[in-house]
């Protein structure tokens, strides 16, 4: 049967996709009745506010998040087999008139505080193992609602600073102060001082005209611009988005871990022809053979991370990495393949 794309943010789209690659990524978005809801965009096809809708008026073209949570499918991989799930979490439209509207940002970070606690309340039931989850969203205000929440789960700011209005290329041209303004190797800086355990980044830092459009040392992922790169982060993760299948490659050999649409099964090589292997790090090849990550021995393991630690120059040493490793987790530093919106971007449709 042919490849048929499910609707991202989906049930059916989130649990393919956890069980296809190392981990998936998806949007939470909060219901007038409080309720997380699966969804991206702000609007319903109506173009209506999601925020002003309850779950039930929703239904048609969100899932919630407790029921994503009730699937064993998606549930188990995340808890036993080291797979990592990154939460976004969506600011309301300033328009919507909740959260604080255009002018209230301290109802933004209460508003966003409450999403927080209740994603914590949501996974609190499940075992899941440290270096699996990982919160994060655009909006500036984030990390205020961290500090005021004092999240539980490892928390990041997605780069550059992308607006909840507007749509298209011009929320691109409204971020532009934001990236010219935060080049890759500060905003690891400023992610690291923070505690966090990864940056999420645009592509756009690494490849093409404007990874050189930004202030301070230009990185990327090819030559000098690489080696730069390496030197830099030191080991520090960064979770790069949206790469395309033919840049796939580029991004794993740079030690990095890419964020893909491409979850098609019947993609099995990359354009340059070499085989694509979707779990890098929950299925890693040792020795020629593919083997998932808790069945491989102690010794296996060491093995993989120092090779990798010495090739991309990771900070850790091979005991603080073993330290943080265990059958259910995988240290950060481990490049891997993440479903953006479990199994990748698709147009927003109502459900059948």
């Amino acid at each position: 049967m042919s490849w048929i794309q499910p609707r991202q943010n989906s049930l059916e789209a989130l649990t393919l996709g956890i069980n296809y690659f190392d981990g998936v990524e998806f949007d939470l978005r909060l219901s007038s009745d409080d309720v997380l809801m699966l969804r991206h965009d702000n609007t319903t096809p109506e173009g209506k506010f999601v925020e002003n809708l309850s779950s039930d008026e929703l239904a048609t073209c969100a899932d919630r998040f407790d029921d994503l949570l009730s699937k064993p499918d998606f549930v188990n991989p995340w808890q036993e087999s080291g797979k990592t799930v990154c939460i976004e979490l969506k600011s309301p439209h300033p328009s919507s008139g909740v959260g604080g509207g255009w002018t209230d940002g301290k109802e933004r970070v209460k508003y966003l505080a409450k999403m927080i606690r209740q994603v914590d309340e949501s996974i609190s039931e499940f075992e899941l193992p440290d270096g699996t989850t990982v919160l994060y969203a655009f909006d500036k205000k984030f990390l205020s609602a961290v500090k005021q929440d004092g999240c539980k789960h490892p928390c990041a700011r997605l780069m550059p600073n992308l607006r909840e209005w507007g749509k298209g290329k011009f929320k691109k041209v409204v971020a532009t102060p934001s990236f010219i303004a935060n080049s890759l190797p500060r905003s690891m800086r400023f992610h690291q001082n923070r505690g966090a355990p990864m940056i999420p980044c645009a592509l756009e830092y690494l490849t093409g005209y404007t990874r050189h459009l930004t202030l301070g040392r230009t990185v990327g992922l090819k030559g000098k611009a690489l080696t730069k790169l390496t030197n830099t982060r030191r080991g520090f993760p960064a979770f790069v988005w949206p790469v395309k299948l033919s840049q796939e490659r580029l991004v794993l050999d740079a030690g990095l871990t890419a964020l893909t649409d491409d979850a098609s099964t019947e993609i099995t090589h990359l354009p340059d022809g070499s085989p694509r292997n979707t779990r890098p790090a929950s299925e890693p090849i040792v020795a020629g053979q593919q083997i998932p990550w808790r069945e491989m021995t102690i010794e296996n393991r060491k093995d993989f991370l120092s090779m990798q630690r010495k090739q991309w120059k990771w900070r850790r040493s091979i005991d603080e990495l073993m330290a943080s490793s265990n059958d259910n987790q995988i240290p950060w530093e481990v490049p891997r393949i993440i479903g953006h919106r479990g199994t990748g971007k698709t147009s927003q449709l109502d459900f059948d």
